[in-house]
């Protein structure tokens, strides 16, 4: 009989397909949850539904990727229907693909129908930029507001359905994952013209640097609206201070035109992220309570 070691061993190429060892994506989408859920819980989430929440991103995260991979299969071989491609996935491949869908339904399924239908409307946001890439240029759009979907199952994970302040926090995401999508996509040009993908990164070449600082600098605008709903202070000041000065550090980095400039602007966002967490964080962690 085959060994423990050996059977993970033949699962590990299967495994990367998760991009477990490529975290950065998955770092920005753990970080717009946790604005989401520190907000709607008043900075005091409940560890069941942080954890809850943190594995349902994550499985949804990989199983996106799978997608992804599959329909990046049809595009390379366009003579194959879905059907040939689907009932040619390895075994391993298909055990993968139920274990992370497992994993995805049952935790959103304890955090409430909430979550769930709000991950369902972010599938359908996802699947519909995949058959859209070809056609527009604004795919990214799309792909932002699936993304974004994050910060609202962490409002529905604290309990509550979204208000005034999630619904600026979620335009804010919105426009901070499109401007990173941008970068990203800037990355992979010759590869998308290759398989026929367009971007926006295309439809503006070299000026996609302008339109990533007019997002950011929306994206804080929106962030101080919601910071200002929520009297959330002087640490929700700072932490936008600190995303103004890393928005400015990427427009330097992507002033070489270059793709390691653009990659470290890429992975640059999950600093501006985790400080925007901790703006949130610390309001509540500090805030005093009421005199008298």
């Amino acid at each position: 009989m085959m060994g423990l070691g050996q059977q993970v061993k033949q699962m590990l190429p299967w495994l990367r397909l998760a991009r477990l060892h490529r975290p950065a994506d998955l770092g920005l989408l753990w970080l717009l949850g946790l604005w989401g859920l520190w907000l709607g819980s008043d900075g005091k989430p409940a560890p069941a539904a942080l954890s809850l929440l943190l594995l349902a991103l994550l499985a949804l995260r990989a199983l996106a990727w799978l997608v992804h991979d599959l329909a990046a299969a049809l595009l390379a071989h366009p003579r194959h229907s879905t059907v040939e491609v689907l009932r040619g996935m390895p075994l391993p491949l298909r055990w993968l693909a139920g274990a992370e869908l497992a994993l995805a339904v049952v935790p959103l399924l304890l955090l409430g129908w909430p979550s769930l239908i709000i991950a369902l409307c972010a599938a359908v946001l996802g699947a519909t930029f995949l058959l859209l890439r070809l056609r527009t240029f604004l795919g990214e759009l799309l792909l932002a507001l699936a993304l974004a979907s994050a910060t609202l199952a962490g409002f529905t994970a604290a309990g509550v359905l979204p208000g005034k302040t999630a619904w600026l926090v979620y335009t804010a995401a919105v426009l901070w994952i499109g401007a990173a999508l941008i970068q990203y996509a800037a990355l992979h040009l010759q590869q998308h013209a290759r398989l026929g993908i367009k971007s926006i990164t295309m439809l503006f070449g070299r000026a996609d640097r302008w339109l990533i600082a007019l997002l950011q600098l929306f994206a804080l605008a929106a962030l101080g609206l919601a910071g200002h709903q929520e009297k959330l202070g002087v640490f929700m000041h700072i932490a936008l201070a600190v995303g103004a000065v890393l928005g400015l550090y990427q427009q330097y980095l992507m002033a070489s035109a270059s793709d390691p400039g653009y990659r470290r602007a890429w992975l640059n966002n999950l600093w501006f992220g985790l400080a925007v967490f901790c703006g949130i964080a610390f309001s509540y962690l500090c805030r005093c309570a009421p005199a008298g």
